[in-house]
């Protein structure tokens, strides 16, 4: 299974949750919590798993701050 398959699951899955009535604020607040223990409970190290998170976590910078520079311009 490739990378965009399992997001797409993913996704599937957090509707499933927003049809049983689950905000996405909670659904959002499990996940996060449920990727930092999944990251530090398969990476070889904590520092390896911290790096995967920061490095989500900074992906998404980007993708924001290029959105609004595309605005901008």
């Amino acid at each position: 299974m490739d990378d965009e398959k399992i997001y797409d699951r993913l996704l599937d899955v957090t509707e499933e949750f927003d049809k049983q009535g689950a905000t996405p604020f909670q659904v959002a607040n499990v996940m996060s919590r449920f990727v930092v223990e999944l990251s530090f409970d398969c990476a070889p190290d904590p520092r390896y798993a911290t790096h995967l998170i920061m490095t989500a976590i900074t992906d998404r910078f980007d993708r924001d701050f290029d959105e609004e520079m595309k605005k901008s311009a």
